[in-house]
């Protein structure tokens, strides 16, 4: 089972008591401890956003989401050298393509599959026409270069997202392996 189906039933879990018996906990701890072996690590809040929220009905994790991945693109923009922020008027449109790209990135990353297939990349039988069979929703921007910036951007979010679960799974596995074996 991947660590975010046992993240996501984690969370719906009515007893999280860690012992033999049940390890409802075990998901949850451990991507607490894999954020917190990197520093500004925003992996459990992108869980937590896109796989839990349903479950936990918070919308100020979205909100908090956002602010911390804006602040993720600026960072990554300015050092791509993206656009440049020689006067003030460059800085405040370098600043308006940021929080588009970081808006556009983390709605597409969030729910990214195809409206008209379903995310199947079929359509009665044949190859939807929207998704060219993908099952990904194409980006909904019509200038090229903030499309590229949004793929670009959209790709980070699942590395980072991977990042975390691999972290938080290799956490997860070696809290069991250490664990004493109880007798029966």
């Amino acid at each position: 089972m991947e660590f975010v189906d046992r993240y996501v039933r984690a969370l719906g879990a009515s007893n999280l008591q860690d012992d033999a018996q049940h390890r409802q906990a075990e998901p949850l701890l451990a991507s607490a401890f894999a954020a917190a072996a990197v520093s500004g690590d925003i992996g459990p809040l992108l869980h937590r956003v896109k796989y839990a929220d349903d479950l936990m009905r918070d919308p100020g994790n979205l909100a908090q989401l956002l602010r911390l991945w804006t602040a993720e693109v600026v960072k990554r923009g300015r050092h791509r050298k993206w656009v440049p922020e020689n006067t003030a008027w460059d800085a405040q449109a370098a600043q308006k393509l940021y929080r588009t790209v970081a808006e556009l990135s983390l709605a597409h990353w969030l729910d990214g599959i195809c409206k008209t297939c379903g995310g199947s990349g079929q359509l009665n039988q044949q190859v939807c026409r929207d998704c060219e069979g993908r099952g990904d929703a194409p980006i909904q921007h019509a200038g090229g270069f903030v499309r590229e910036r949004v793929k670009d951007m959209v790709s980070e979010l699942h590395g980072i997202a991977s990042s975390h679960a691999a972290r938080a799974n290799a956490r997860l596995n070696n809290r069991r392996s250490t664990k004493p074996k109880q007798k029966k």
